[in-house]
């Protein structure tokens, strides 16, 4: 952070160096030493959030206070004190852990009321970079947990706590030596730090790594291994799936680097990735999370487990059938690609056409059944708990947290709902509003009556909703153009206690420059109708008519009929135009041509009694939609909006997750932090 030089070999890079420092050979400080360039463009625009503005430096506490256990583990090594460091660095390791918790989950939020994609979390390779110390400083907790209250597990919490700061390094040398820059929207450019980053990791992995394998062979080793159903061997086995999922991660996040060694731009992988290895990991732990309490206080035996798991497994069971009954979860959850696939099975196609149309859906409905059996399991423990000793709830507390936490993932992920009015083959999630002209979508009625001026010269779009529960609301989301010439979106969330709807709009302006509308031209698609000169003409477009009768009509105009033998397209709009004044209709027919040349004519069809004339200036012929261009009549400026519009169902459950979990560590902080004043007193 300093900067310090000696000679050529520079270490760190201050923020405060001009550019005059750092460019002295730069032509345009040889011409002029005291040139001052212009002031930047300020942040970007996106990243003006008040979240935005607390999430780094959380992020950074909890990156910053991991050096605290990783130096207890470096002394215990160090020392040959094996097992005394581990009860002042656990409140240390749940304090980071719990800081670098909330920095990820603001993020989250960040993202879920700034961008326009409706999520939250995109496994963006920065985003993991934090995620995987977070997985890995949890799996050190609790083997640090079994270390302090049995004896075992020395190697385990030594190395995870070693492993842990390392990923923090880790993750900074992915952010700032500018490696991701072309892969990640979060990714800093090259500071020049690129080679010290790299020392900076390989001097900490020696010295940690290196210790713990010097110290190996004479850390404590247990003299009998844990019963397989004992506490210790289920906080375990939890522990190791969480560092696998923290590989997976971790491998996936790192792939465009080592792709670097065969390509020159790797590029990241897919979001599927992710979702297809961690999902089976994530149902493996979180199964674990509702044992593990409910071992901890209870002494297993095979006798007595079905007694003591029978009461989570049935409510989890209960809950699993209510949500398959009362819920579209298995419409949701089946891949409609394969159908049918049973009827058709024959040995391992068959299988694997089942799994490929199930296999999702299944692994999904699984993860809600262990979601709801660790909540209720560690349910009864809080319960149990807070009656006798609440200050002993933070593991509990947490462990609810979580398994609150997955289960609003998996209804605000899987049962996630964009509203649209596309067919169901179109792979298309929003639709379009006319100003003033009210629509209903998949049951709710929409209706869009403007922009109005918003702050710092910005503008929002008005929309009025009504929702299928008859209930009225009005969103205001807001676009407009930075002034890096960049469109920012932002959304806007209405809350409901059972559901979040998330609005976002891409206004017309938007795209103004691709299409040719303005003053005195309208924009038609078939059997669209609109109303110009303030409600004296309504100009319905019926169709095209390809049998144009050519010399006829070159004749009306006043053109040489023989100019038909030049034209290789001829394309009439069929127009019915009513004036609304004198009840009088006609039916026009302009003409679009495209001569042998390639060169774009027109034949204007008008109404000489009206003054209003009409001319075919252009089609599309993707969407079928016409341009004409309207001369006697005042034509309003077309005003719409494309709606990208989700109904996220009770992802109020995730946020409340969130703040448990966040709590159940905060506890457990006071807790142990309590334990070490006692002993010091």
């Amino acid at each position: 952070i300093v900067g310090l030089k000696f000679g050529d070999l520079a270490l760190g890079a201050s923020p405060f160096e001009t550019l005059a420092e750092k460019f002295p050979d730069a032509p345009v400080f040889q011409a002029d030493p005291n040139f001052v360039p212009a002031d930047g463009s300020g942040l970007n625009d996106l990243l003006q959030n008040y979240w935005m503005v607390i999430h780094p430096p959380t992020l950074f506490v909890g990156f910053s206070t991991m050096l605290v256990p990783f130096a207890f583990a470096i002394a215990a090594l160090w020392k040959k004190r094996y097992t005394e460091w581990v009860r002042p660095a656990l409140p240390w390791t749940l304090f980071s852990v719990m800081i670098l918790g909330v920095g990820i989950a603001m993020g989250g939020y960040w993202a879920y009321e700034t961008l326009s994609f409706g999520g939250y979390w995109a496994w963006d390779p920065v985003e993991n970079s934090s995620f995987v110390p977070w997985l890995i400083g949890v799996a050190a907790i609790h083997m640090m947990l079994i270390q302090k209250k049995s004896g075992h597990g020395h190697k385990a919490a030594l190395f995870l706590n070693i492993l842990a700061y390392m990923l923090v390094i880790y993750s900074t040398f992915l952010t700032r030596s500018g490696i991701l820059g072309d892969i990640s929207v979060h990714s800093f450019v090259d500071l020049g730090l690129y080679n010290q980053l790299l020392l900076w990791i390989l001097a900490m992995g020696v010295l940690g790594f290196g210790l713990f394998a010097v110290r190996y062979r004479a850390l404590p080793t247990p003299t009998k291994e844990p019963y397989w159903l004992s506490r210790e061997m289920m906080i375990f086995a939890g522990a190791m799936l969480l560092c696998a999922i923290g590989a997976v991660v971790l491998l996936g996040t790192s792939a465009p680097i080592f792709g670097r060694v065969f390509r020159d731009n790797p590029a990241s992988v897919p979001i599927a990735f992710y979702n297809k290895w961690s999902l089976p990991l994530t149902i493996g732990f979180v199964f674990l999370a509702g044992l593990g309490q409910v071992f901890w206080w209870n002494k297993m035996s095979v006798e007595n487990v079905n007694r003591v798991l029978i009461k989570p497994m049935a409510l989890a069971v209960a809950s699993t059938l209510a949500v398959l009954v009362l819920t579209p979860f298995v419409e949701l959850s089946v891949q409609p690609e394969v159908a049918a696939p049973v009827a058709q099975a024959a040995g391992l196609g068959g299988l694997s056409g089942f799994w490929g149309s199930y296999g999702a859906g299944l692994l999904l409905l699984l993860l809600l059944f262990v979601a709801f059996f660790a909540f209720y399991g560690n349910g009864l423990v809080l319960w149990r708990i807070a009656r006798g000793n609440p200050k002993m709830a933070g593991g509990a507390l947490a462990h609810v947290g979580l398994a609150l936490t997955i289960l609003g993932i998996i209804s605000s992920g899987a049962f996630s709902d964009a509203l649209t009015d596309a067919a169901p083959a179109e792979e298309r999630e929003n639709f379009v509003l006319e100003r003033g002209e009210p629509r209903t979508v998949e049951g709710y009625r929409i209706e869009y009556t403007g922009a109005v001026p918003a702050e710092r010269g910005r503008t929002r779009y008005v929309l009025h909703f009504t929702d299928p529960a008859g209930r009225d609301f009005t969103v205001r989301p807001v676009v407009y153009k930075s002034n890096k010439d960049q469109w920012i979106q932002h959304p806007e969330v209405k809350v409901f206690p059972e559901k979040d709807i998330f609005v976002a709009v891409s206004p017309r302006v938007m795209f103004e420059e691709n299409r040719p509308t303005g003053p005195g031209t309208l924009t038609l698609a078939r059997e669209q109708a609109v109303t110009t000169d303030d409600g004296r003409y309504r100009i319905r477009f019926v169709n095209y008519d390809t049998e144009v009768d050519l010399p006829a009509r070159l004749a009306e105009a006043g053109l040489d009929p023989a100019g038909a033998e030049n034209v290789e397209v001829a394309v009439a709009a069929v127009l019915e135009v009513d004036n609304l004044e004198t009840s009088q209709s006609q039916t026009l027919r302009p003409v679009y041509l495209i001569e042998q040349d390639r060169a774009v004519r027109f034949i204007q069809a008008d109404v000489p009694a009206w003054g209003l004339a009409l001319t075919f200036t252009a089609m599309d012929v993707n969407t079928g939609e016409i341009t004409l261009a309207v001369e006697g009549a005042e034509v309003a400026e077309e005003d719409w909006v494309i709606v990208q519009a989700y109904e996220k169902p009770v992802i109020s459950v995730l946020w409340f997750g969130i703040i448990l979990l966040t709590a159940g560590f905060g506890l457990s902080v006071y807790r142990r932090a309590g334990e070490i004043r006692r002993r010091r007193a």
